[in-house]
């Protein structure tokens, strides 16, 4: 698969991949650019053009993955991106795969016992998930900012080792489930299990949004699995090399 460059038309990117929409406006990018290229439009809005090029064509090529290139981003950057993809997946991902549950459930005809149970096991994979994201955002990710501040200002190392007397990247690699699984899960009921009186274009709908969620929660945790975390574990030796 052909990979953009940063003298890429961003319009050009869009319609060779529509999919890309929301990992643009992630990077913080919005529609109305005329015909800038990337490297144009991260000039202009303060972007990092390497670490967009980076990001886009990770989510273009599920086989492109340069871990090298992209463990030369610092962690804040990083954990900046991670952050916008957590409010991008809590305030419109979420919200909008209940509402096509929710339009499902109510357009099902007849006995629809078996369609409750969509709803059932989405709500269970929801609970798992936002439990996850929350842990990053309140432990994870400030563990990683102090522990990355401490190391470029030595007078702070006392206050993160008060912080975080214990925890390491390991609890997080531990905690880290595997939510693909349980989206599989998911995916494979809605396909395999349904009764034939559910209203099929709801029903594809679901499914698709359910799709384009997998995808970008695979590419988000490639990003957290192996950059983050291998980044972290370099910053947690230097730390105690240190002291």
């Amino acid at each position: 698969m052909e990979l953009f460059n940063e003298n890429s038309k961003l319009a050009i990117v869009i319609h060779k991949d529509h999919t890309l929409l929301p990992v643009i406006n992630r990077l913080g990018i919005k529609l109305g650019f005329g015909d800038l290229t990337i490297k144009e439009l991260c000039i202009k809005e303060g972007i990092d053009t390497t670490f967009f090029m980076e990001i886009i064509n990770v989510f273009h090529d599920e086989n492109y993955f340069s871990e090298k290139k992209l463990r030369d981003f610092s962690v804040t950057i990083v954990i900046d991106y991670l952050q916008k993809t957590h409010r991008y997946y809590l305030d419109y991902v979420i919200p909008e795969q209940e509402r096509l549950i929710d339009l499902f459930l109510l357009n099902c005809i007849n006995d629809c016992k078996e369609n409750e149970l969509i709803r059932k096991f989405y709500n269970k994979f929801k609970e798992e998930f936002v439990s996850h994201l929350q842990f990053e955002e309140t432990l994870v990710f400030p563990y990683i900012l102090a522990l990355n501040d401490a190391i470029q200002n030595p007078a702070k190392k006392s206050i993160f080792f008060g912080q975080f007397p214990d925890f390491t990247i390991k609890g997080f690699e531990e905690e880290h489930g595997n939510m693909d699984e349980k989206m599989f899960d998911l995916k494979n009921i809605i396909i395999k299990y349904l009764p034939p009186n559910y209203d099929l274009n709801i029903g594809n709908s679901l499914l698709t949004n359910l799709f384009m969620f997998e995808k970008d929660m695979n590419n988000h945790s490639r990003i957290e699995d192996k950059i983050l975390t291998p980044k972290v574990i370099q910053l947690e030796k230097m730390i105690k090399k240190d002291e």
